[in-house]
């Protein structure tokens, strides 16, 4: 028995391989985050909308890293696409996935820090909302950059504070931070 009493020494699995403990956990937080998905968002007209899936993101990113984050992200957008009766758009579960990956990327066995928090949601709110899902946007509904643009730049420039701030007030908690560390992969 090694000195953490909390994790088994006992390896039923190769490493490398996921534990029945590691892939029970894995259904837990996609199970979250699809309970999460039912929580109203705050829309802005048909194009901005500020929710708060980001939470289950961020947090399958710190647990499970950036590639098991990146596979409960598609499989979450997936699932919440298909019970909400959603038009189901590839483009946004590329996003989804990326959004995963980036979490993990940036704050997987890392020190949990305002700043990580800022720069992993810098670069979702850029790179994903603002790059990617205006994209898909202008694909889906065939509409002029300039008619959705000003508004989704008005809405990021909003949500960027609001969600670095609500995720950093959840994770830097004593009790979640604990709890991520504890049962982080």
């Amino acid at each position: 028995m090694n000195n953490n009493t909390s994790r088994p020494s006992i390896r039923y699995t190769k490493p490398g391989k996921l534990q029945t403990h590691q892939l029970t956990l894995l259904a837990i937080v996609l199970a979250a985050r699809i309970v999460l998905s039912y929580v109203p968002s705050m829309k802005f007209g048909s194009y901005a909308e500020i929710g708060f899936g980001f939470i289950g993101t961020a947090i399958s990113g710190i647990l499970f890293g950036p590639w098991y984050a990146l596979i409960v992200s598609v499989a979450n957008d997936l699932i919440t696409s298909l019970l909400h009766g959603q038009n189901f758009f590839l483009g946004f579960v590329l996003s989804a996935a990326l959004g995963g990956y980036f979490y993990g990327k940036v704050l997987w066995r890392k020190t949990i820090s305002w700043k990580r928090i800022f720069i992993a949601v810098l670069l979702v709110t850029i790179i994903i909302n603002l790059g990617l899902n205006s994209l898909w946007i202008k694909i889906m509904f065939d509409r002029a950059w300039m008619a959705f643009l000003p508004l989704r730049v008005v809405k990021n420039l909003v949500s960027l504070p609001l969600n670095t701030i609500l995720l950093g007030l959840i994770l830097m908690n004593p009790t979640i931070k604990k709890l991520l560390q504890k049962y982080q992969f």
